[in-house]
């Protein structure tokens, strides 16, 4: 059977492609533009929210090293280093631990995805010295006393 095929004379045609309309193509195309754009839009807002937290937090740890082991960073000295984003902030009694720590202070960013929180421990006195900067949550575990 294949030989008659192949010496026959009559030869298949190839099946025309099929019409597309431009119209449902530019309407496809546009609507997965419009699907990235949203995607990159949540995308930039998760960025913008981690690199608050970071650079707050990076602030923060520097300031606390740049101390001498004798000079304590005052919570006056701490509320003028600049926060940036938008964090939530809560103020607790410190519960037990095993620092002098009197109050908590809770910073918290929060995306669409990822919640970022650092907890800044304050000591006793009426302008009581940073304890410890704790790194709680999604973010990276980076402590300092």
């Amino acid at each position: 059977m294949s030989e008659q095929r192949q010496s026959g004379k009559k030869k298949s045609k190839p099946k025309p492609a099929p019409v597309i309309n431009p119209a449902v193509v530019w309407g496809v195309r546009i609507a997965v533009a419009a699907i990235v754009a949203v995607l990159l839009g949540f995308a930039w807002q998760e960025y913008q929210v981690k690199q608050a937290f970071s650079t707050t937090n990076e602030a923060w740890q520097t300031a606390l090293r740049s101390k001498s082991e004798n000079a304590d960073l005052t919570k006056s000295e701490f509320n003028k280093i600049p926060v940036k984003g938008n964090p939530v902030i809560a103020s607790d009694k410190a519960g037990p631990n095993s620092f002098a720590a009197a109050t908590v202070d809770t910073f918290t960013w929060k995306g669409r995805t990822r919640t970022y929180a650092v907890k800044v421990y304050f000591g006793l006195g009426n302008d009581p010295p940073v304890e410890l900067v704790e790194v709680v949550g999604n973010g990276p575990e980076n402590q300092s006393r």
